[in-house]
């Protein structure tokens, strides 16, 4: 499983904490906090948004985006067979159900940048 962004930014901040002065104070703290940050928002902006099933699921009934065993992505939402815990993929523009077994990863909908309307 991947690490979360609190694990890497703990090994992070050990690491370089390691590797510096330990009585830093004023500009030379704020800079290694700096340091930091950028550090975090390089690992995280090199981190893929597609989820595992394996992992972790949605939330139910909330849309999202699944990728399919042979590639294709599809917009759709979780749902569970009220008879057992199988759960499957509902695309309610097609009304075509997916099988929960041919769903490799999941995101949310990236949010639409607004330009002031």
């Amino acid at each position: 499983m991947k690490q979360t962004l609190e694990e890497v930014a703990k090994e992070n901040i050990l690491f370089n904490h390691r590797t510096v002065d330990r009585t830093l104070s004023g500009s030379n703290l704020a800079q290694f906090g700096i340091t930091n940050f950028i550090q975090g928002a390089e690992w995280q902006a090199k981190q893929s948004p597609w989820v595992s099933v394996k992992d972790r699921l949605p939330e139910l009934g909330d849309p999202v985006l699944i990728r399919l065993k042979d590639g294709t992505v599809r917009l759709a939402v979780l749902d569970t067979d009220d008879n057992s815990d199988a759960y499957f993929w509902s695309d309610n523009y097609s009304y075509e159900t997916i099988s929960g077994w041919d769903t490799t990863h999941w995101m949310p909908i990236p949010p639409l940048e607004s330009k002031g309307d």
